[in-house]
Order: structure tokens, then sequence, then C-alpha cells
């Protein structure tokens, strides 16, 4: 009788630990392209990707840097410029944080209950800023990083370096950390420290090499190291005439470095769709799994 209540013991706790390692959180990292200026336009188009991503079973979604008004035309290499007369003036399109588009998009994580991440030009009281928010399914504002790295060609003319604390909140499936692009050479072990369980990567990288980056550098240097998952959101063309270094490859990869998945064209709109495995810690905090 005592082996037999063993036994039943024994498999009942196999049971657990199985639908415990099988418990996941599903990711979209969505690749999309931005023109410069059209916010409008741009804010269409990610509030029909997120829909698209929800309805596609993702509770994180990511967007890549500066979504909203568009990062740099990098075909032309031309960037936004502090100067007021000049065409591309950061002055004509950065938004306060919170302000009218992150309140849209705090409704929209709202209706469709999810995590939604975003990059965005902001203005704040001292200056321009390469920024990302973390709307909650609630819709409030659960973070707000700005970038700290930033890179010559892209957004030094124009930004101020970011100072806020490292981003980094407790959510249902986890710590969930923020970075923007160049910040990878500072930003992960930082991240770690605040025992990130996700990080939220938005990017708008520019190459050379940019699948072998993504696929096998990045990872070994990035995210191995630092023990985290992440979701690779990066910018795409907006169609197969324009043709850069950098564009494309998002991705989903786990804390060993396996790209779990990976977007398959480089210029338009894709959704790209991992499941990411809960941590223990996460579950026996929840009581249980997803």
């Amino acid at each position: 009788m005592r082996s037999r209540i063993i036994f039943v013991c024994l498999f009942a706790l196999m049971r657990m630990a199985a639908a415990e390692s099988n418990a996941t959180v599903r990711v979209a990292a969505v690749q999309c392209p931005s023109v410069m200026g059209h916010t409008k336009d741009n804010l269409v188009n990610i509030m029909k990707l997120a829909r698209e991503a929800a309805a596609g079973g993702a509770r994180i979604v990511v967007f890549p840097e500066c979504a909203l008004q568009g990062y740099m035309e990098p075909a032309t290499w031309t960037s936004w410029s502090r100067k007021a007369t000049d065409k591309f003036a950061v002055q004509k399109v950065a938004e306060k944080v919170p302000g009218k588009s992150t309140g849209e998009l705090g409704r929209l994580a709202d209706e469709l209950d999810i995590y939604l991440c975003v990059g965005l030009i902001e203005a704040g009281t001292n200056g321009y800023f390469n920024a990302q928010v973390l709307l909650g399914p609630d819709g409030s504002l659960l973070a707000h990083h700005r970038k700290k790295l930033l890179w010559t060609p892209g957004d030094s003319t124009w930004c101020s370096p970011g100072r806020l604390p490292v981003q980094c909140v407790d959510t249902e499936y986890g710590r969930l950390g923020l970075m923007i692009c160049y910040d990878f050479h500072r930003l992960p072990a930082l991240l770690a420290k605040q025992k990130a369980d996700i990080v939220l990567y938005s990017v708008g990288w520019y190459g050379p090499n940019e699948k072998n980056w993504f696929s096998n550098l990045f990872p070994q240097r990035a995210v191995v190291p630092y023990n985290f998952d992440i979701v690779v959101a990066n910018w795409a063309a907006i169609d197969s005439s324009q043709v850069w270094p950098g564009r494309g490859y998002s991705c989903v990869i786990n804390r060993r470095g396996k790209v779990l998945a990976m977007a398959s064209t480089v210029y338009g709109n894709e959704i790209v769709f991992a499941d990411i495995p809960l941590r223990q810690h996460v579950l026996t905090k929840s009581g249980g799994s997803k």
C-alpha cells in the first residue's frame, strides 16, 4: 500500500513538472518599415500589426526602434536634425511621454490585453530622446526607456543620451527589460543585474552581415552570457527596391542562444511568433502553468 502511495505521488509530481515545463508565453517581434515623419500612417500600421499579433496569440508584442516616427532614411543616410528649418526637423515629430500616441497605444494594449512595446522619438523637458515604451494589458505605461548609447550616423546629431534607470518590470511572464539597438554594448549586463527574464529589443540595425549577426554573433555576445530570452524587432525596407545592409532578420532568441524564429523577408510587414518557456521562479510565484 505504501509503495502504491509513493508511486501515485511521484506520478502526480511528474505530471506537474511536465505541465510546468510546457508553460510558455507567445511573443511577437514585429518587423515593419516606418516612413520618416509620417507619424499618423506609421501609427495606423503599428495598430494594425499589433491586432494581427494579438490574433495570433501573442501576449508580448515588440516593434522596432523609432517605429512611430521613423528612424532614418538609410538608403540616403538621411537622419533627423535639430535645425527647425530642415525638412526632417525633429521638433516637428517628437512627442511627449506620456502623450497622444502613447495614450492611443495604451488603449490598444488594454483592448487587446497584451504587453505592447514601441519605439518612438520623445520630446523631453531637456532634449529629444530615442525612446521606447512598454504599455501593459490595462493600458498603463509600465516602463519608459531612453537609448543610452547613440549611433553617430543615426541619432547622435539630434538625440540626447538617456539617463533613466535601467527599465525592468515584473509581469506574470517574468521580468521584462527594455533595450534599444546600440544599447547592446552596455545594457545586457545591467539588465542581467536587474534579473531580466525576457528583454524587449527595438532595433534599427545597420549591417553589414545582418543574418550572421542576428543568428550567431549577437546571441553569443549579448544574450547567452546574461541568461535572458530576447525579442528582437528590427526595421524593414518599404519594398524590394530599397537595399541596404541591416534591414530584416527580426527574431526571437532563447537564453541559450538558439534562434526560435526569424523573419523570412527584409522588406514590408512581417510578424515573427515564438513561444518562450516560462521560468521556474515565475511558475512558482504564479502557482502553476499558464
